[in-house]
């Protein structure tokens, strides 16, 4: 909860930005960007407020709990714990973050940035609103709260019943899978293209592994939030994509209020 605290505030700086009208693989749309910005920020508030009606857990519940009751393929998540682990999966989470920015030394990059910008921040806004609501409707206990060598004040703060799903997996796998997706569509040429794909993903990866030997989360937590990261840096990219994209993101008005619809062309 306080990783996305973190980023929401940054993200909520991101505004539509203007096409330059440079010859790119990818456009603006005014209409399309209000709704994917909009949808990310108000989803993003609205699950960070769902989230402070969750109840932390009671000494008493912590200790009625038992790895018995836990799935197998999850259950060895409960044996981990290190602080060092969850501290360093922050500050790779952020760098992997930080990463795109490192194509700004291509030059048809630069000669774009302001849809190359605009489309990260609705990439990260995106996997943003997901998490957060997620982990407000769906509170799971940290894998950490089942292992008796955890302080007890760590298992009873409200942090410990936001698992599902892991916010670090899904921002390091939209943020690698969205820049090695752009890099390839703005450098098709460029013998750079696998090392981007494998170095990013590795790093990603990484990230992965971390919140499993932190404790923070369960092997499901974080192959949901990998699906969904990579989910983000594939359909955003491609819903922008000149001529070639089958995706579409539209407003609707009617007696129900608004509606936003996703069409797939075939």
């Amino acid at each position: 909860m306080k990783f996305s605290r973190a980023v929401v505030a940054v993200l909520l700086v991101v505004g539509c930005a203007t096409p330059t009208g440079a010859q790119t693989p990818y456009s603006l749309d005014p209409t399309r960007e209000a709704v994917l910005l909009g949808a990310g920020v108000g989803v993003s508030l609205a699950g960070l407020a769902v989230q402070d009606a969750i109840v932390p857990l009671t000494p008493e519940e912590v200790g009625a709990l038992s790895r018995a009751d836990v799935n197998p393929f999850d259950r060895g998540a409960t044996n981990r714990y290190s602080t060092s682990a969850d501290e360093l999966s922050d500050w790779l989470v952020y760098g992997l973050m930080a990463s795109p920015l490192l194509l700004l030394a291509s030059q048809p990059v630069r000669d774009d940035i302001w849809t190359y910008g605009t489309m990260y921040g609705e990439t990260l806004l995106l996997t943003l609103a997901a998490a957060s609501l997620t982990k407000g409707v769906v509170p799971r206990t940290r894998p950490f709260a089942y292992n008796p060598e955890v302080p007890m004040g760590e298992k009873t703060d409200v942090d410990a019943r936001t698992s599902f799903y892991s916010t670090h997996t899904a921002f390091a796998f939209a943020a690698a899978v969205f820049m090695s997706v752009t890099f390839q569509a703005y450098e098709p040429e460029s013998p750079l293209r696998p090392w981007i794909w494998v170095s990013s993903l590795t790093a990603a990866m990484v990230v992965s592994a971390l919140r499993y030997t932190s404790g923070s989360h369960f092997p499901t937590d974080i192959l949901v939030g990998a699906g969904v990261g990579t989910l983000a840096g594939i359909a955003v990219p491609a819903l922008h994509r000149v001529g070639g994209s089958n995706l579409g993101v539209s407003p609707a008005f009617g007696s129900r209020g608004v509606q936003i619809s996703l069409k797939v062309s075939m």
